[in-house]
């Protein structure tokens, strides 16, 4: 039984308002890359991911160059939502992008304004939070309830009468990160989608969200509930090797190859890797796919035109946004720009 749950926490990690009971101590990151051991254990299913990371269009890359005649260049880049300083610096390509550019587009700008944020907390409660008397103690077995219920508790600190109203993405999207992350956050700890935002302030540049906090808590919100539930109890379920599959996921961002992320996930379940992907899991992944990262990715597709055709601006998505025949790079070019991959 596998899932790809993995995507769903690294977009609903961003969302979630933590208010865990912070360590005193320093936490270590302690996550391994999970590629090593599949090409030294599974070497049949490691050949299988290679494929298909081959496969995905516009798999590698994290900075492209946008042109169409007439207008000044614009640039599409891809961050990724952890705090890890692994990821905080641009490299070179990416840095000179954002320098030149006057405009910067990020998925949503509501984040760097605490008190808009403060505003909004009784919509985001809404969105993450049972109002009806609904908790979850009916929704899992009794084995997978009482893991759950002493995660909530040793990860983030939260009594169970507060853990337990939560709706399972949003408990997910914390329970299952690795400490080291969780402290970051706790500690109010920027990733990099905040620093961009920060430094287009601090340079005067114009910036913009293309999306909006209530959209994309709604879009997370679409996600049917069983599915959810699912992906919680198959996270809890691998315990550390979350974090090692966290750490595979940036030493690949790093290395710009989201195409291997997409492939690696299609491949992990609970219990290691697996060969093939059953038809249950499949329909899973289709709904995911379409709720979560095509329908947006049509979305901030064309919330970004108007800025491209002003020229000169720098936009700045979710990397798993921009790979695949309805990633936001395939997307604009069959709007009739050229987009063309800046290495470092």
């Amino acid at each position: 039984m596998k899932r790809l749950f993995p995507v769903l926490l690294c977009l609903v990690a961003f969302f979630t308002l933590e208010k865990g009971v912070a360590h005193a101590e320093s936490v270590t990151c302690t996550g391994k890359n999970l590629l090593t051991e599949l090409e030294n254990e599974q070497p049949q299913i490691a050949e299988k991911v290679r494929a298909r990371s081959q496969s995905i269009l516009n798999g590698r890359g994290l900075i492209w160059k946008i042109e169409k005649q007439g207008l000044r260049p614009s640039y599409l880049f891809g961050t990724i939502h952890l705090s890890d300083p692994r990821l905080l610096t641009l490299n070179p390509a990416a840095e000179e992008a954002f320098q030149s550019s006057s405009t910067v587009a990020l998925e949503i700008i509501e984040m760097l304004d605490p008190q808009l944020m403060a505003s909004k907390a009784f919509s985001i409660m809404q969105s993450t939070m049972y109002s009806d008397g609904t908790t979850l103690d009916s929704k899992f077995a009794p084995a997978d309830l009482e893991a759950i219920k002493k995660k909530a508790a040793s990860a983030l600190g939260l009594p169970w009468n507060v853990a337990g109203r939560m709706k399972p993405w949003a408990l997910m999207g914390t329970l299952v990160l690795p400490a080291c992350e969780l402290q970051r956050k706790r500690q109010n700890k920027p990733f990099l989608d905040i620093k961009l935002g920060n430094n287009a302030n601090r340079m005067e540049k114009k910036l913009v969200g293309l999306e909006t906090l209530e959209s994309q808590m709604a879009a997370i919100s679409s996600i049917p509930e069983t599915y959810a539930i699912k992906s919680l109890v198959q996270a809890v379920r691998m315990g550390p090797r979350m974090d090692d599959l966290f750490e595979t996921m940036i030493q690949l961002y790093l290395k710009e190859d989201m195409g291997t992320v997409w492939a690696l996930m299609l491949q992990m379940g609970e219990n290691g890797f697996v060969e093939n992907q059953n038809a249950a899991d499949a329909g899973d992944y289709a709904e995911f796919q379409r709720v979560i990262i095509d329908k947006r990715n049509f979305g901030m597709a064309d919330s970004a035109i108007p800025l491209i055709e002003k020229g000169s601006a720098f936009i700045a998505v979710g990397a798993l946004h921009l790979p695949g025949e309805k990633g936001i790079v395939n997307i604009l070019a069959q709007k009739g720009y050229t987009l063309t991959r800046m290495t470092r």
